[in-house]
């Protein structure tokens, strides 16, 4: 028969001791951002507009492996997260341009960060990680 009472006891030691050492608050904030940034398709995404690119073809062409679905999706979540701005010329009915929002241009200091520190240990990473290269 298993002692729950010990485990739960043990359990509690470490929660509070996390909660004691970590600010919940700190630890919320870095999950909104990982959360805005999560995905495997948002961050190239992120960069294609970044880089200029507004059609939705420019966007799927310059993106190696992602579906028009899965585009669509994206940009569809992202729009409804205000990182990207739906515009759609009346003159042409079948023209939409995407962009940055400016809460989303905030954000790019930090992506920027990202792909250097990507650049800069890219060889540590793919000797020592499993995942798609």
């Amino acid at each position: 028969m298993v002692d729950y009472s010990t485990s739960f006891m043990e359990e509690n030691k470490i929660r509070s001791y996390i909660c004691t050492t970590l600010d919940e608050k700190e630890i919320r904030y870095a999950q909104d951002a990982l959360y805005v940034l999560s995905g495997k398709w948002r961050m190239p995404v992120l960069l294609a507009l970044h880089n200029g690119l507004r059609r939705y073809r420019e966007i799927a062409q310059s993106i190696p492996g992602i579906t028009f679905s899965m585009l669509s999706k994206e940009l569809q979540i992202m729009e409804l997260n205000n990182l990207v701005q739906r515009n759609e010329d009346p003159d042409f009915p079948k023209q939409v341009e995407y962009t940055l929002t400016p809460y989303c241009e905030s954000l790019y200091p930090i992506v920027e960060s990202l792909v250097n520190w990507g650049r800069a240990h890219r060889k540590a990473i793919s000797t020592t990680s499993i995942h798609e290269v």
